[in-house]
Parts: structure tokens; sequence; C-alpha cells
């Protein structure tokens, strides 16, 4: 569900530890030795759809003003209204437009109250198409009716003070969250090689329990002396809630991992080879650092780059997105950010339904019958928030 912004999560960053596959045949299906069903489709070419040229709603843009004005989009909803439910985060404002584009509604604001936010996030849908809605690290979620209005707001922060970062809601209300990582930066010495990995919890909001989610590798870090550096081609996994499921992807391998009640139940995924670091996937992680890294911190991101642990693939996958008609898209890792994406789409049965192109510099962030929305970044660094039709073949 999550689209990364230029530095705080771009694809760049993306997995390094393969998730687990069980090497059964294409097309097939099986069960692997610790219980865990297990698909895997052959990679035969087939479109499952096609996204139009031109957008039927564009909000944003320089010459945007009032509520279209956009900077840090950090969450998009469709519902099933057709309504954009735009979460920025400039603004600290929840801003809802019709399905014609046209503003409806604006809710938050910059403030510590329980209608404002200080660092807002849009975790999902739940039942009845309420949208629910993270304060950052402070633990308060909000939850928004169909019509926008206020239904409550409150505090959850988890057994024994555990404090996660929420960043998805499963079906029934539970919040997914990732314990944070703590490090002392006084134990650690200049050129050390720090193991991440992804640890994720489902928190009930009635109780505050937390139980295990769901787990997978994260990316390699140098610590430099005054700064994390990752090592390129490696990052925390791709995550989505789909329905009560957990479904993780990292690493070179294209594989998906699906996890219910904490355990791995299946995994499923197409039989495709990993594909070799090229020349020019160095040269786009290099404009990448030029362009959005601070000057102070962009050479020890370059010299990352020559490190022995770098790996000589390319991630798989770095996002998965559940679509509104049950389909799983997973997008196929590209180094360029302005390139076009293919995502291979998933029926649910898990079997491999075909591909989807998605034009350069839009990042996806829903699914519906016939459209597409996401962000759109322009020639100048500039969000527009879109939706595109989707043609289904």
């Amino acid at each position: 569900m999550r689209v990364p912004l230029p530095y705080a999560a771009y694809p760049l960053l993306a997995a390094v530890v393969a998730a687990c596959s069980d090497g059964a045949a294409p097309g097939s299906s099986s069960t692997g030795d610790a219980g865990a069903r297990s698909t895997v489709s052959s990679d035969a070419p087939r479109v499952f759809a096609e996204v139009g040229s031109e957008p039927t709603i564009s909000i944003g843009g320089a010459d945007a003003v009032g509520p279209a004005q956009l900077y840090g989009v950090v969450g998009v909803h469709m519902d099933g209204a057709g309504r954009i439910w735009v979460a920025d985060a400039q603004s600290a404002e929840l801003r809802i437009f019709g399905s014609d584009g046209s503003h409806w509604k604006t809710r938050g604001g910059r403030g510590e109250g329980p209608r404002e936010f200080t660092n807002i996030q849009l975790l999902g849908a739940i039942a009845g198409d309420s949208v629910m809605t993270s304060n950052g690290a402070d633990g308060r979620v909000t939850l928004f009716d169909p019509e926008g209005e206020l239904a409550y707001t409150e505090r959850v922060s988890g057994n024994g003070g555990l404090m996660p970062f929420f960043q998805d809601v499963f079906a029934d209300g539970a919040l997914l969250a990732r314990v944070p990582r703590i490090l002392r930066a006084a134990r650690l010495a200049p050129g050390q090689v720090l193991t991440d990995s992804v640890e994720l919890v489902r928190v009930d909001r009635a109780t505050s329990s937390v139980e295990p989610a769901a787990a997978a590798g994260g990316p390699l870090w140098i610590w430099t002396g005054q700064t994390q550096a990752p090592i390129p081609f490696t990052a925390r996994a791709a995550v989505d809630v789909v329905g009560n499921e957990v479904h993780v992807a990292s690493g070179p391998e294209f594989h998906v991992q699906v996890f219910r009640d904490g355990m791995l139940r299946e995994t499923y995924g197409v039989d495709r080879a990993p594909r070799p670091v090229r020349a020019s996937d160095i040269d786009a992680y290099r404009s990448f650092v030029e362009a959005y890294v601070p000057e102070e911190l962009r050479a020890d991101h370059l010299a990352a780059m020559e490190h022995d642990l770098r790996p000589n693939v390319l991630p798989g996958y770095d996002r998965i997105l559940a679509a509104g008609d049950g389909h799983v898209w997973a997008q196929i890792y590209e180094a360029d950010l302005f390139a076009d994406h293919s995502w291979d789409v998933f029926d649910r049965t898990r079997e491999l339904v075909g591909q989807v192109e998605v034009p350069g510099g839009f990042g996806l962030w829903a699914v519906g019958r016939d459209a597409v929305v996401g962000v759109w970044i322009d020639s100048l660094g500039v969000e527009h928030v879109r939706s595109y039709p989707l043609i289904r073949r």
C-alpha cells in the first residue's frame, strides 16, 4: 500500500534476502517440508490489462492552489464511490476529492489535538469503507467514516509499552506495525555493516495486545560515524495486507510469502531467473543519490556502491499491492525511477494471470475495477495525484 517518496523509501534500496522457495515446477502447486503451500507460475508473456495513456483525473502540479496543492503525499486511497483520499505531509491534512477530481472535504491539519496530526500517515480502509490514519510514532490512530467525518481517535500503545510504527490495517481493524530498531551509536564503529530485518506485528486496538505477524530480511547498512548509508540494491521487504493476511516479498527471487496468524502458510510467484546488476542500474543509483541525498551525506552513499557486500543481482519485487477485486499486484524492481514499471498480477488461487505496464514516474497506490490511482512526479519533481483508466484484456 505504501508508495515511497523519492528519498524516504525509493525502490533503489530494495531487498537482498530472498523469499523462500521449495523449487516447485513452473505452473505447479505443492506443499513444502514446513507445510507451506507453494504455487510457482511459468513466466509466459501475457497482458492482464493496459493503463490508459492520459489521466482522467490529475490533482496538483506547479500551478495548483488551495487543497489541490500537494507536497509530500504519504498515502492515497480510492473508496467504493470513486473518491480519492490523499494524506499530505506538508499540511498534515487528509484531503478528499470527488470521483471527478473536485475537492470535497479536508480533515486534520497540523497540531496535537484529537482532529490534528503532527505526522500524518494513511493506513487504509476497514469494513464499511472507513479510512484509518495514524499520527506516526506516538501510537494515536484516527478513523474517518465513509463521509469523511471523525468516527473516533485513540492511542494504541501495545503491551509492555511497545510503540511500533503502524503501517497498514487488517480487514478486521487490527493494525499491522513494524517494530522499530534501536541502535546505540556509541557502540558502533565506522565502517561497521549492520544487518537489518523487518519484524511485523499485529496490534489489537481494543486490548493493545501484540502478536507476531510476519518477518523478512531487510537492508544492509554501513555505519559511517555520522549516519547509516545503505548498501545499494538492498532494502526493506515489500509488504501489504490482503484481508487478514500479510504478503511479503524480499530478495532477488520473484516470490511472495503469505503469513496468517504469524505463520508462513504459502509461497507464490513466478519461475523467473534473478537479473544481474547492469551498468545502467549503477548509473541510475548514482543519479538518484546525486539528486536526492543531502550533500553532506552524498559521499558516504556513493562510497557504499563499491562495498564488497553489494549484491550482483537486482531485487525481484519491490512493491506489493492488494487490488480491490482480490488480485495481488507485485511490482518488478527497476533502478530508474522514471522508467516504465511492470507489475505481475496474481489471482486468488495465486496463479500469475498477466502483467501490467505502468508509466515511469507514476507510483501506484490503488487499483479499482476500471482505474488505477497514484502519484506521478513530473520533471520538476512536483507531485500530481492521478487516476488513469485500466483497460482489462
